[in-house]
């Protein structure tokens, strides 16, 4: 029997996996100390962006999300320029937003997917210049493309 839900829905599974780590979120923020009317609130949000991140990845294609959030981003580094903070939070926004957006914007260009990308970005050295070199490797890869 045809399902009634569209097909960039995601299945049971995935939104089971949603509503559990949106109810992580509620529940840290109910420990932490926040009222239980915001924790619910923000725990609605988190599931109802993942399931619109969800939807736009099935629609547009992998690191469609990456394009989502990196917009995001940018809005809240516009937001808090509006707020009397310090002014490394908007820059960091606007590097941190900027970046996930240029990421999205040139895998979507070239059609790479994260199948594609599935290799582990593993350099040899110890642990910390290990990690390191992979951390610098997948920043640039957008650039690289």
């Amino acid at each position: 029997m045809p399902s009634a839900l569209p097909t960039w829905w995601p299945d049971r599974a995935t939104l089971a996996g949603e509503l559990l780590r949106g109810v992580a979120v509620g529940g840290t923020l109910f420990v932490l100390g926040e009222t239980p009317s915001f924790a619910v609130a923000v725990a609605a949000l988190f599931v109802l962006l993942q399931l619109v991140t969800d939807g736009v990845e099935a629609i547009a294609g992998d690191y469609a999300d990456h394009v989502l959030f990196g917009g995001l981003v940018l809005v809240g580094a516009g937001y808090v320029t509006t707020l009397s903070a310090p002014w490394w939070t908007p820059a960091a926004g606007a590097l941190l937003g900027g970046w996930f957006l240029v990421d999205g914007v040139q895998h979507l260009r070239h059609g790479v997917t994260r199948e594609e990308v599935g290799s582990p970005y593993v350099h040899d050295g110890g642990v910390l210049t290990g990690l390191l070199r992979a951390l610098v490797a997948r920043v640039a890869e957008p650039f690289r493309l």
